[in-house]
């Protein structure tokens, strides 16, 4: 049986390998980066499964999934213009199909994608926790971008699926989850202050109230509190919370062991170990 080891939340500025670079490993990006890294090589996982969102590369709005699967043997990026080294990755196809099939049962109308690769919302994480890629990773694709977004309830539901499926899953496998993206960013869009960089963090306020949400596992709260207004107030990237939440809903309501706030830039990463 498979079995669920650890959950991760962290950022994926396309930027942070290039400043991780500049700063060296005693910059915050690196030491950030570098625990979460710890807590995966401690928990030594047989899979990686990520729930990310795509930027349109990908994806685009004339097909653009609110659910979406990667099967395929593997997957490579990023497939933007993010300035980082090239990777390929295997993906566990059979397992990917098995959870597919479990969620479709369980209800969630899940698109399949099998000719893809991914952008940096999955490349820039690996690139820190695993360069060498020795780990397979299950992309999980949540619309957190291009409204209508899913709701953060259902987001929940989608990875409450998934552990079940997981469970099912009749060989021994140890998977760790991770939930890739921000709470409050703003890129290219009316809430950046006039004459300023392209990108800012609205409500840095918001991040840490998430923070302070997942530190109490105040889990029922923070999913009722994560509508698409309260997300989108927080920037045009706030919808990236609901990948947060479907790890949550993966790993169950457990205290995280660490989390580590990056709020000037609306942002954190956290780590989930149990025996």
């Amino acid at each position: 049986m498979a079995e669920i080891v650890a959950g991760f939340g962290m950022p994926h500025n396309p930027g942070a390998p290039a400043l991780a670079a500049r700063e060296g490993p005693q910059g915050e990006t690196a030491r950030f980066y570098a625990e979460m890294a710890k807590h995966l090589e401690a928990v030594a996982p047989d899979v990686l499964l990520i729930f990310t969102d795509d930027h349109f590369n990908t994806f685009f709005l004339d097909n653009f999934p609110t659910f979406a699967i990667g099967i395929a043997e593997a997957t490579a990026g990023p497939n933007d213009q993010t300035p980082m080294p090239r990777y390929k990755v295997a993906v566990p196809a059979d397992l990917a199909a098995h959870i597919r099939a479990a969620a479709i049962a369980h209800g969630f109308d899940i698109s399949l994608v099998q000719d893809f690769e991914v952008d940096h919302a999955v490349m820039v994480p690996l690139h820190f926790l695993m360069p060498d890629m020795r780990i397979p990773v299950l992309p999980i694709f949540i619309n957190c971008l291009a409204p209508p977004l899913p709701s953060a309830a259902r987001c929940l539901a989608l990875g409450r699926a998934i552990r079940a499926a997981i469970a099912e899953w009749p060989q021994a496998l140890r998977v760790a989850v991770i939930g890739s993206g921000s709470f409050s960013l703003e890129i290219g869009g009316p809430k950046i202050p006039l004459g300023n960089r392209a990108a800012c963090t609205p409500d840095p306020q918001w991040s840490q109230h998430v923070q302070d949400l997942l530190t109490l596992v105040r889990i029922d709260e923070l999913v009722a509190e994560a509508t698409t207004d309260r997300m989108l107030r927080a920037g045009n990237i706030g919808g990236e919370l609901l990948n947060w939440i479907a790890l949550l809903g993966v790993i169950g309501a457990r205290k995280p062991v660490s989390i580590l706030p990056q709020n000037d830039h609306g942002q954190a990463f956290a780590a989930w170990r149990w025996n």
